[in-house]
């Protein structure tokens, strides 16, 4: 919808097929319904969040339209947003739908026509222009911008067929995995902690004893494993490499080791002196059971057990057998290898007039309104790039 209302703006006469019978069915379940549209944080912030290559392409699209850019399309049709706790936007509704008709609004109103129920089957080159078929038309167009999402939440109608079109064409295509999906854990003491959440914890990704990744997140035990910001923004990197990282959890990321091992001096109960670094009763008696450390006095603790203790609140291991999959997962990591795609107008190099969007792009980042904030961005550039192409 961004990159149709570019295009329109720039003077292009621009069609919009939509597979769906309304658009936007992803705008309406982000954000359990609400709607995490940006983030707080700029672009240079931003840039390494999506790691080196990926923040060295994304960064003339992020630098064209900042998040305060975005806000404001939304508050020129009337819906305000609001800066909340994690770097994120929300609309001041909460409501996603608000959003929603926002974008569509915004389209429309520059001239966009949009057409539903009409899912594409086929791309090709027909000389200097391209073909375009859906179940009930052929569409001819001196440009196409693909904008059809990845793999992700397929009820919505993102199966990854633009995979399937751009690979035909003889595109490297990076394989696609599930991103920004919860864990799954094969051990019942976790799924036994199911409703307990962690609001200020540490995620992390290690290789042997090293750390390589680390975020700091929410975490939330469910029936089958670990979701929340901080295990979701791993997904991809266990999807990418499995079997080469553990995960843990430190349940106390302010604090040194030298600071949990001094839980054990001064009174009260072992479980008193744990629940001061702010975990909740339930993980507390969980944790101290699975050590055999239950009801026994700090003072009565011996050293192997300290250390294993304040091992665990440090950085606990989570036995993790895989993500929930494209199911579940957010977004969709892997796709058009970057090297294919002019960062500059979002065009494949070797395809004139064919334009690359979003998901479609092997580019990822964490939960926070990125992806979004990567979606409008690069519909910015290949909308106005198409249009006087």
């Amino acid at each position: 919808m961004v990159a149709a209302a570019e295009a329109a703006r720039g003077g292009a006469r621009v069609v919009l097929l939509e597979k769906n019978q309304k658009p936007g069915l992803k705008v309406l379940i982000s954000g359990g319904g609400h709607c995490n549209v940006a983030t707080t944080l700029g672009p240079r912030e931003a840039e390494p969040l999506f790691g080196q290559r990926g923040g060295r392409f994304l960064r003339r699209a992020l630098h064209a339209t900042p998040p305060q850019v975005i806000r404001g399309w939304l508050e020129e049709r009337g819906v305000a947003t609001v800066e909340a706790e994690g770097d994120k936007v929300w609309p001041k509704s909460m409501r996603a739908g608000d959003v929603l008709n926002a974008l569509v609004g915004r389209a429309v109103d520059a001239g966009v026509e949009l057409t539903t129920c009409a899912p594409v089957t086929g791309i090709w080159s027909a000389g200097d222009r391209w073909r375009v078929s859906t179940d009930a038309t052929e569409v001819s167009a001196a440009a196409v911008i693909l904008a059809c999402g990845g793999s992700s939440y397929p009820k919505t109608g993102t199966v990854g067929e633009g995979f399937a079109w751009l690979r035909a064409l003889g595109l490297e295509i990076i394989a696609p995995v599930p991103a920004l999906a919860p864990l799954r854990s094969p051990a019942a003491w976790v799924r036994d902690l199911a409703g307990v959440t962690l609001p200020d914890a540490e995620i992390q990704l290690r290789v042997g004893e090293r750390i390589v990744y680390r975020r700091r997140r929410p975490v939330l035990f469910t029936h089958r494993g670990i979701s929340g910001p901080g295990p979701m923004d791993c997904a991809s990197r266990l999807e990418k490499h499995p079997g080469r990282f553990s995960v843990h959890v430190s349940f106390c990321p302010d604090a040194s080791e030298g600071e949990v091992a001094a839980l054990f001096a001064g009174g009260g109960t072992l479980s008193e002196r744990v629940r001061d670094f702010g975990l909740p009763r339930r993980l507390t008696a969980g944790l101290l059971e699975r050590l055999g450390l239950a009801n026994m006095p700090p003072a009565q603790v011996s050293a192997d057990a300290r250390r294993d203790l304040v091992a665990a609140l440090t950085g606990l291991e989570i036995p993790i057998s895989g993500t929930e999959g494209f199911a579940r997962a957010e977004v969709t990591a892997g796709g058009v290898a970057l090297h294919e795609v002019d960062a500059k107008t979002m065009c494949l190099r070797r395809f004139p007039g064919l334009y690359v969007t979003g998901e479609l792009l092997d580019v990822d980042g964490p939960i926070g309104g990125f992806s979004f904030w990567v979606a409008f961005a690069t519909g910015v550039l290949a909308g106005r790039a198409s249009a006087v192409s």
